[in-house]
């Protein structure tokens, strides 16, 4: 996720209505998007931090 939206979408909460007006996304299609990069970032991060496959 782009860093400047990251602190638009915390306020948000997770909800995709408040994340649409704070943003003037008039398609769900960013959202999915936003959340999609979102959750590859988090695998990432999860991944460099437990180590998956590093001791294999």
């Amino acid at each position: 996720m782009a860093a400047h939206l990251r602190p638009r979408v915390e306020r948000a909460r997770g909800d995709t209505g408040d994340l649409m007006l704070l943003l003037g996304w008039t398609s769900e299609e960013m959202p999915r998007r936003c959340g999609a990069s979102a959750a590859a970032e988090r695998a990432q991060e999860t991944h460099q931090r437990i180590g998956v496959g590093d001791h294999v």
